[in-house]
Order: C-alpha cells, then sequence, then structure tokens
C-alpha cells in the first residue's frame, strides 16, 4: 500500500491554501496516484509531491500541468497562481534561486531543469537497450545534472544514486540496505565477500533498478586498488535486465577506464558524450528557469549571457552561479543586465564570491582556509586536478569555519564529509588555483600521506606499514599541515626511524671503539682482530638487512606494472639478505609475471574445468582442457547467483542467489551443464560431499537438512537454531553451527540424524566449512575474524590443527584435495599449514595486491586478483629462483643497494 501523504499542518497561508486547494483537486479527480499524474503531466512523482508539499511556491508551469490533468480551469489557476506569486514576493524579497548555482541540480529540480532533452532522451533510450551505460563529459558539462534531474527524475524504475567515495562498499552497502530493509552490516559483510552479491542485493532491494553511479573517476583518484576492481567488478557483474547501471565519467579520465577489460566490454556501444549546449538549447537553460518561477530575463542579458559562454565547454556552473547571483540583484520579476555586470559576470562571479568570503576571514581562519581548500584537491597527474571527499574527522579545521564557507555555498557538508561545490571553483578563483600550483608537490605528498596513515589505522597501528627511507624524509615536513592521525603516524614512523639510527650508531660506536682498542692492542694480542671482525660484520649485516627491507618494498611496488623486474629486484635483495620481506616480493613478483587470464576473467581458480565470465550478462563460460589449452565447454545461465559451495572433485557446484535461493548445477558433461531440482521445502543448500551426493541445507525453520540428489524427500535433523552446515569430504558427518545466545555451538552429527558430539563454540556468528581428510575450518566473524582449523576424521577426539585470528572479512579457507594441507587468505596475507604437524609451510603477506579465492594442490597455492587473472604461488623457493635465472637478471647494486658489495644474484650454470 502507498503511504498516505503527510497532511499540511494548516492553511492560514495564501501558499499553503494553493497547496491545499491542488491537493483537493488530485483528490476530487479520483484519487490521482503521483505516479499517474507523473503520466499524465510529463513530471516525476517526487516533483509533484514536493509541489503540493506547501514549503514552497511551485512553479507556474507545474502548477498548471497538475491543474489541467485533474480537470481545473487552467485560466482559473493562472491567475491563482499570480496572486500567490505576488504575496510571496512581497513579503520575501529573498525568493529562492530558480537556478541551483554551482550545485547539480536534484532529482527534484526536473521543473527547473531546461536545455538537455535531447540528450536526456538520447540517455533515457540508451538505457533501455543497454545494461550498462556510461556517460562522458568534461568537468562542468552539467553531466550530475543530466543524471539526477534528467535521467533519474524521468524514470520509472527504483533509482539508487552514489558517488564512490574511498570506501564504495560502505557508500553502496548503506543504500541497498535502506531499499531492502536489511541491516547495513549484514549487507556490507555480503558485499565485501564477494563482488557478485551486488547483483543478488539489488535484486533484492526492487524488481526494477537503475544503479547511478556518479563522479565515478574517484575510483581512480579516492579509491586504493582493492576497491577500485572490487566497485568495477561490482557494477559490471550486476547490470542485467532487472539493474540497469550508469556511471557518470569526467572525459579526461576515459583512459583510465580503458585499461579494465570489464569496462571496455561494459561500454561498448553503451557511451552517451554530453558537450557544450548549442545555442537555443542555452537559451532554454537561462531563460525557463526565470519564467517558471513568475520571472523574465532581460533580451540583452541572454545575448550577453550567451556570448560569454561560446567557447567554454565546462562553463555551465559559472552560467548558473552568476544567474543565481544576478536573481538576488533582480529589479521586480526582471533579471535585468546590469545586475549581471554587477556580480562580475561569467568570468568574475564565483571568483567574487570566493575572495569575498576570504577576505572576511581573520588571519587564522584565513590559513586554515588555505589548509582546506588544498586538501579538498587532488592533484592531476596527466589529468586535470580534481575534488576530493574528506572525511570531516581529517579536517583539522574549526566547524565555524566549515560553516560559514557552506553558507558561502563554496564548500558542501555531507553527514561525516567535506567536498568542494564543484570542480569549477579550481579554475575560476585565482587565489585558489595559485595555492595549488605553489603546493603541487606537496599536496601530492600529503594525498599520499593521508592514504598511507588511514592503511595504517585500518591494519591496527601495524609498524610495517610505516614510512621508512626516503618516504619518511619528504613526509616529515608536513607535520604542520598533518591532522592528528596523520601526525601519530609520522611521529611513530620517526619513532621507530630514531630506535633504527640509534642502533646502528651504538654498532658504529662499537666498531670505532673495537677497531681503536685493536689498533693499540694488536702487538700485545693479535687475536683481538677477529672480535672487530665480527663487530664489522654485524654492522654489515644490519646494513644489508636494511637494504633488503627498502629493496623489498620496492619491488613490492612495481608488481602491478613491471612484475619481472620487481622479481629480479626481489632477488636481488633476498640474496643481499634472506628477509621474510624479500623471500615475499620474490614469491608473489614471481606469482604475478606469470598470471594468466581466459575469457573474461576467472570466476574462481580452475581444477578439472575451469569457470569464467560469460559475454552474456546472466552467464558463465566453462572451459576444458585438451592437455594443451582450455577449449570453449557449456555455459550457466546462473543470472544473479554466484558460487557458494563445489564439490571436491569439481562435478558439482552450488550457486546461491543472495541469501534467498540456492540451487545445485551438475557439471559432469561440461557440454551440457544442468541445475538438479531438489525437494520443495527443502532450503538454502549450504554443503555437499566429494562427489555431491550427498547435501546439506538451512531450512527456514533454523532446522538442518540432509538430502541426496535423486530422492524425493530429504531428513530434518532435530536440533534448531542452526546457522550453518557442512558435509565432511566422506560423506560420513555432517556439521552443524548452531546459535545458542551469542555463541555458535559446533557439532558433528551422522547422516542419519545422530548426534556424534559437540566441537568446538566460538562467539555468533560462525561459517564452518569442510575439506578432505576430515578437516573442517570455523570462521568466527565477530569483531575480526578468528579461523580455526580442526580434524574430527574421529569426531570423539577432534584435533585443533591450528587457529588464526585477527583477520579480515574477506578471509577465505581452501583444503588440499587429499587433506594434507589447508590454507587461510584474507586481504593481507596466505599462509598453508601442514594438517598432520600443525606446522606452517607457508606464510606471506599479500597486503594491497587484492589476492583471494584460493585453491589448494598440496603446498601450490592458486589466487584470483582483482582482475580475476590467476596467480600460481609456489612455495618452492629454489625452483621460483632457479625459473627467475632461466632469463638474464641484473640490477643497479649502486642505485639500489648504496654502500652494499654486488652478490651474485644466480648460480653460474
Amino acid at each position: 500500500m502507498p503511504r498516505e501523504e503527510r497532511p499540511l499542518e494548516s492553511e492560514d497561508t495564501p501558499l499553503l491554501q494553493l497547496a491545499g486547494d491542488l491537493r483537493r483537486l488530485r483528490l476530487g479527480s479520483g484519487r490521482l496516484s503521483y505516479r499517474e499524474l507523473g503520466r499524465r503531466t510529463n513530471y516525476s512523482a517526487a516533483a509533484l509531491s514536493d509541489a503540493l508539499s506547501g514549503r514552497r511556491l511551485p512553479s507556474l508551469a507545474i502548477t498548471l500541468a497538475v491543474a489541467g490533468a485533474c480537470g481545473g480551469d487552467v485560466g482559473e489557476w493562472t491567475e491563482r497562481w499570480r496572486r500567490v506569486a505576488a504575496t510571496q514576493r512581497g513579503t520575501n524579497a529573498g525568493a529562492p534561486s530558480p537556478y541551483a548555482g554551482l550545485a547539480a541540480y536534484g532529482i527534484g529540480d526536473a521543473d527547473r531543469f531546461f536545455g538537455r532533452e535531447a540528450v536526456t532522451a538520447t540517455l533515457m533510450t540508451l538505457v533501455g537497450e543497454r545494461p550498462f551505460v556510461g556517460v562522458f563529459g568534461p568537468s562542468g558539462a552539467g553531466k550530475s545534472s543530466l543524471l539526477q534531474a534528467g535521467l533519474i527524475a524521468g524514470t520509472e524504475r527504483t533509482a539508487i544514486l552514489i558517488t564512490p567515495g574511498a570506501d564504495p562498499v560502505t557508500e553502496l552497502a548503506a543504500t541497498v540496505a535502506h531499499l531492502a530493509d536489511e541491516p547495513v552490516d549484514r549487507v556490507r559483510g555480503d558485499l565485501a565477500a564477494g563482488p557478485e552479491a551486488l547483483r543478488g542485493w539489488l535484486a533484492k532491494a526492487a524488481d526494477d533498478v537503475l544503479l547511478v553511479v556518479d563522479q565515478f573517476e574517484e575510483v581512480f583518484t579516492l579509491c586504493g586498488e582493492t576497491e577500485r576492481h572490487w566497485l568495477i567488478r561490482a557494477l559490471t557483474c550486476a547490470a542485467g535486465p532487472r539493474a540497469r547501471i550508469v556511471i557518470g565519467v569526467r572525459a579526461d579520465f576515459y583512459g583510465h577506464c580503458a585499461r579494465h577489460p570489464e569496462l571496455v566490454t561494459a561500454l561498448y556501444r553503451a557511451q552517451v558524450l554530453v558537450g557544450p549546449m548549442s545555442t537555443e538549447e542555452l537559451r532554454s537553460a537561462i531563460t525557463e528557469p526565470a519564467v517558471r518561477a513568475g520571472a523574465t530575463i532581460e533580451t540583452a542579458l541572454v545575448a550577453r549571457v550567451v556570448a560569454d559562454v561560446a567557447g567554454q565547454p565546462n562553463a555551465l556552473p559559472l552560467v548558473s552561479h552568476a544567474l543565481a547571483e544576478s536573481w538576488q540583484r533582480r529589479r521586480g520579476v526582471v533579471l535585468t543586465l546590469a545586475g549581471y555586470e554587477e556580480v562580475g559576470g561569467i568570468g568574475h562571479a564565483l571568483a567574487r564570491t570566493a575572495e569575498r568570503t576570504y577576505e572576511q576571514l581573520d588571519e587564522d581562519d584565513r590559513r586554515a582556509a588555505r589548509l582546506l581548500f588544498t586538501r579538498l584537491v587532488v592533484p592531476g597527474e596527466g589529468v586535470e586536478d580534481t575534488k576530493r571527499r574528506v572525511r570531516r574527522a581529517d579536517l583539522p579545521v574549526p566547524d565555524a569555519l566549515l560553516d560559514r564557507l557552506a553558507a558561502a555555498r563554496l564548500i558542501t557538508i555531507g553527514r561525516d564529509s567535506v567536498e568542494l561545490i564543484h570542480e569549477a571553483l579550481l579554475r575560476a578563483w585565482p587565489r585558489l588555483a595559485g595555492w595549488i600550483d605553489q603546493d603541487r608537490d606537496v599536496l601530492r605528498r600529503q594525498h599520499r600521506l593521508a592514504e598511507a596513515a588511514a592503511l595504517w589505522a585500518a591494519q591496527d597501528r601495524d609498524p610495517d606499514v610505516l614510512y621508512r627511507g626516503a618516504s619518511l624524509d619528504q613526509a616529515a615536513p608536513l607535520r604542520d599541515r598533518a591532522n592528528d592521525l596523520e601526525r601519530e603516524f609520522l611521529d611513530a614512523a620517526l619513532q621507530v626511524d630514531r630506535t633504527r639510527t640509534e642502533a646502528a650508531r651504538r654498532a658504529a660506536r662499537r666498531l670505532r671503539r673495537l677497531a681503536a682498542g685493536m689498533t693499540v692492542l694488536a702487538v700485545l694480542l693479535a687475536g683481538a682482530a677477529l672480535v672487530a671482525a665480527g663487530a664489522q660484520q654485524r654492522a654489515a649485516r644490519q646494513r644489508n638487512d636494511a637494504l633488503s627491507l627498502r629493496a623489498a618494498g620496492t619491488a613490492r611496488d612495481m608488481i602491478g606494472g613491471r612484475p619481472r623486474e620487481a622479481a629480479v629486484l626481489a632477488l636481488a635483495a633476498y640474496r643481499l639478505a634472506p628477509t621474510a620481506e624479500a623471500r615475499d616480493a620474490l614469491l608473489l613478483a614471481h606469482a604475478a609475471g606469470g598470471a594468466t587470464t581466459l575469457g573474461r576473467g576467472y570466476t574462481y581458480p580452475p581444477g578439472r574445468f575451469a569457470v569464467t565470465y560469460a559475454d552474456e550478462d546472466d552467464g558463465q563460460q566453462l572451459w576444458r582442457h585438451d592437455g594443451r589449452r582450455w577449449q570453449p565447454a557449456g555455459r550457466m545461465a546462473v543470472a544473479d547467483s554466484y558460487l557458494h559451495r563445489a564439490a571436491v572433485d569439481d562435478g558439482r557446484a552450488i550457486y546461491w542467489t543472495g541469501r534467498t535461493s540456492s540451487a545445485l548445477w551438475d557439471l559432469t558433461d561440461l557440454d551440457h551443464p544442468h541445475t538438479i531440482a531438489a525437494p520443495t521445502g527443502l532450503g538454502m543448500l549450504d554443503g555437499l560431499d566429494r562427489a555431491g551426493s550427498l547435501l546439506s541445507a538451512v531450512g527456514t525453520d533454523g532446522t538442518a537438512r540432509v538430502w541426496r540428489p535423486g530422492d524425493r524427500v530429504f531428513l530434518r535433523l532435530p536440533p534448531g537454531g542452526v546457522v550453518g552446515t557442512a558435509v565432511l569430504a566422506d560423506g560420513s558427518g555432517v556439521i552443524l553451527s548452531r546459535r545458542e545466545g551469542d555463541q555458535d555451538v559446533i557439532e558433528s552429527w551422522t547422516p542419519d540424524g545422530r548426534l556424534i558430539a559437540p566441537l568446538l563454540q566460538v562467539p555468533h556468528p560462525a561459517v564452518v566449512e569442510a575439506g578432505g581428510g576430515g578437516l573442517i575450518a570455523v570462521n568466527s566473524y565477530l569483531g575480526n575474524a578468528t579461523v580455526t582449523i580442526m580434524d574430527v576424521a574421529d569426531p570423539l577426539a577432534p584435533r585443533v590443527v591450528a587457529r588464526v585470528d585477527g583477520l579480515d572479512e574477506t578471509t577465505a579457507v581452501a583444503f588440499d584435495t587429499a587433506g594434507r594441507t589447508v590454507a587461510v587468505v584474507d586481504g593481507a596475507g596466505a599462509t598453508i599449514w601442514d594438517a598432520r604437524s600443525g606446522v606452517r609451510t607457508l606464510s606471506l603477506r599479500t597486503q594491497g595486491l587484492r589476492l583471494n579465492a584460493p585453491r589448494l594442490d598440496g603446498d601450490h597455492l592458486y589466487l584470483l586478483d582483482g582482475k580475476s587473472a590467476l596467480w600460481s604461488i609456489d612455495t618452492d623457493l629454489d625452483a621460483v629462483i632457479s625459473q627467475i635465472c632461466a632469463r638474464p637478471a641484473d640490477v643497479d647494486w649502486d642505485r639500489d643497494f648504496p654502500g652494499a658489495d654486488p652478490v651474485e644474484l644466480c648460480p653460474a650454470p
């Protein structure tokens, strides 16, 4: 049922009487819904609801449209509106401007958004034909207004509007959770676990969704690499018949989009380019808002604005701002050329507003304003400068100053963020442009410092993340400009650096004292020379360790673009000093250099066969290996689904659509994959054995069910409160996770419904998985994730193989098919354990590389990166070095390892 319209509090003013009479006219014409009224008037339901709210005088056009659609006398309502408008102008000289100024025209501004009718129609048509559409144009061309006041205001789909920011997962989760009426934490957890989950959540939020991502360039300026690849994969996977995706991108970031194959494919023949308005379009954009507000505009003013804008494709915000300022200087109901010239016209209106506001500040606020404005900018590298959203807590600026700048419409303050009102300010205000040019290098370093400090905080202030060496030297002078978190980061880095330096100095002093003493004692005690040599060796080792760590860090930074060079540099670092960091960089760079792709990207690491994203929006492509290469096989129409669990032998797989439905796929015949029908009421399929012949599910009543494909009935296990299940690989048992209060009890049951033994108790919520050899993994997600790996081959004597905590929400577990090893992978690292001894055979830091979706084959670990390419992590270090040395390998020792003696990288053949 539609919600009842909020009644007017009173009708004691002409404006409220007008709103009340319009409402009664609507009710008297058959209680037309706003949706039906929108169809008749060509206005959005939101715009009509706002017009009849009584909060402000609706435009004459929308008033007459409502009256005509509801059978009213248009002439009578014209006079009625003019009388009310006269009282409004008489009592409020500061009537709201019909122009948006620097802000974009929003969804509720459709009745004053003009000049873009043609491109709006083109965009609406394209969105109807294509699941994924890109809107490109220079800054200031009006992309945001087109998307909001044009596309969203005119669509009948359920619209979602976001900007990516630095954390697009949270941005999407908050909006989707509201529409789906679900807790934000639950939605965010699902989205973070895999970008494919977005499609299911959009389907749950509404039957027909339009998701608009404005200012998409933020994925390249504010997002880290992990978040960037997540959002691109999530959007391209979500686009389909029931979910249209539209991105608005600044034109100078077109090349950035072209670097991502998913975007290239999605945007093929699905792009709208927003250019400058034609003369007629510009005239409409200038005159119609004033006319709809009951005002007129001098012909001379229209001609002057059109002439001023000629040849400026990104001047629309400046036009809107100049006209908004001119509105405040109108004569009666007429906008005049004199008023326009008084505010400085297109070229100076915004600069005058900004400069006047700045000059009214005292010295302390001026210094704070400069710091604020430059923090809200990302200096361009090969592209124009870009505005940047910053968390309010990260700005060392008084609230009063923020409010003052927001009132002057130079910045906007969101729920917990601040940003420039528009990028036009970067070009139109000479003072700000000068600050940026003077401080460009400093701003770049400050931007990198802000990202590094945020990463340090997110990693629980891990000292390994701190700056050191040249990075610290460059950042230290920024301390006076830094916020509290950045200062803490720099102070911690400087303290660690001082500790290292002091240790090196003590070692050097000891060496000098020993050397001096040895000179004196050499005649008396020749053996003392050995002590000095030992001290010298220790000092050399400390130096080599430091150089190795620095080179390993450099190698990690090179992995994404130059993996071969990164591998050689990491090998040199390892040869100089075999640190864990050098070893990690060596293994990762080698894996990156050998990364492979297939089709549109792997959905998970291949085994007996491979699965990739298909060309169609709703499918996945199967591939078989003929002994030399992968050959395409059949396709699976998995629509909004994603892989939840696969049998060890790859014969069957469970796909989930969000948390609402599941399907069992038979993949025995790769050319003809098909679903297997499950009994009615079985619930959500959750676990399966090695062959997929025994499955577990969770019913809507919180009980576990056991089913064998081919049977028409299933067995319901007795206990309630079940939140998760797993089936042992050999089919000998079913593992349940049952909630009891704030704990989850992990239990072992027989397939025929008998309790064998409780195994473990962990904080709720917990997820249980099973692998070969009687191994299970229990992942508890309270706070930081904790994974407990157990051997329950004998459920009466369960054995904990390993336990690891402090993991993040991307944690995934993989079991070797033979039950010999188990791997735990999250966003920070990958670890492999020997299941028999519990000995850790690999511990690898992968932070920043976005590696997940693990698959194990003995000690060989396969992972997918953010581009769905397959990385093969070879834990045999000698074999890795041999492969690197099979090609010429050399480094610049003087540059990369100053002061160190060169060492041989590769053994002589």
